[in-house]
């Protein structure tokens, strides 16, 4: 299984996802431009930064949803618009929150216009984003409990540090990656002649976010192994899954209490082998690979169709092969 694993690391998408994302991506990108060029000139520089950067996967999926579904592209981007604005604002909150002076190989924008400037600017993308979202009461209602879900979320990394449980991880996730992966399959349908596929859409995405969540913590529980040095939620104290569930070796059950009531790292760094770590998150994914499946079935068939079913694994493959490079 391991192996198999790999090969599929290394392929990271097909070609056939890989073409479209690339089409997609480069579409949307151009979309971007138009509509902030519509903006005041001030505005619009301080939007550009904000959005700059980032792997737009969450509007590839959009757009490949609606396009699976008969759906309109350009509502569709601005659906994505609408995402990428509210989840871009929320990134600059979290950066400053945690004290982030980098974000995505650049200074953070709190660090680059200062604290006060930086929030004021993501308050102002989720807007913005807010605006462009509202194209129906649907779509309007699916954006505005995102932006709900992901609060939440950030609020209970710290808040359910005490009561830690794989259902508390879980629901967690599904707050924060998960809303995000989750409302940009359920606009794709809202935008589409088959609104009745909204929820399935919703919850297909949800797998997705979720298999990518869990990836990321699997990513950084590998590099501070690596580099014995805690980074990311390792290094917040946060417990993550792709960690905990290592107490299911009897070697590893004391560090990983003692980490979950003390935030104590340093041992854990010193003690878990990266293959164990590399074992747990093989079966942690698997599950949502097979679930996310579950929720295609009322798709049409069609080769979008058959993309979507390789988005799941495709997209945590990506976030593994990027953290490579």
């Amino acid at each position: 299984m391991k192996k198999n694993t790999e090969a599929k690391t290394k392929l990271a998408l097909s070609d056939e996802l890989s073409d479209y994302y690339n089409l997609v991506k480069n579409e949307f990108n151009d979309h971007l431009r138009r509509e902030i060029s519509k903006e005041p000139q001030e505005i619009a520089i301080l939007l550009e930064k904000g959005l700059k950067g980032g792997k737009r996967l969450r509007p590839v999926l959009c757009r490949l949803v609606s396009d699976a579904l008969g759906g309109d592209t350009h509502l569709a981007f601005e659906c994505s618009m609408a995402l990428e604005l509210v989840h871009c604002g929320a990134l600059i909150h979290d950066d400053w929150i945690d004290g982030d002076k980098f974000r995505r190989s650049a200074p953070s924008l709190w660090n680059e216009l200062g604290p006060r400037t930086s929030v004021l600017v993501a308050d102002l993308m989720v807007a913005t984003g807010s605006l462009h979202g509202a194209i129906s009461l649907a779509t309007g209602k699916s954006l505005a409990r995102c932006a709900r879900n992901l609060s939440e979320g950030a609020i209970a990394d710290f808040t359910d540090k005490k009561n830690y449980s794989e259902a508390v991880y879980l629901d967690r996730i599904k707050r924060k990656t998960g809303a995000l992966y989750s409302t940009a399959a359920e606009l794709g349908a809202l935008v589409s002649p088959k609104t009745n596929l909204a929820r399935d859409m919703y919850k297909y995405g949800e797998c997705v976010g979720i298999l990518y969540q869990i990836t990321d913590d699997f990513l950084d529980l590998r590099n501070s192994l690596i580099t014995k040095t805690a980074v990311g939620d390792l290094a917040l104290k946060i417990p993550t899954l792709p960690l905990t569930k290592l107490a299911n070796y009897p070697q590893y059950q004391k560090i990983i209490k003692e980490f979950i009531f003390n935030g104590n790292t340093s041992e854990l760094i010193k003690t878990i082998e990266i293959r164990h770590a590399q074992e747990v998150f093989e079966s942690l994914i698997q599950p949502w690979q097979d679930m996310s499946m579950k929720f295609l079935e009322a798709v049409p068939e069609s080769s979008t169709k058959e993309l979507l079913k390789q988005v799941p694994i495709s997209f945590a493959n990506e976030l593994i092969s990027s953290d490579k490079n």
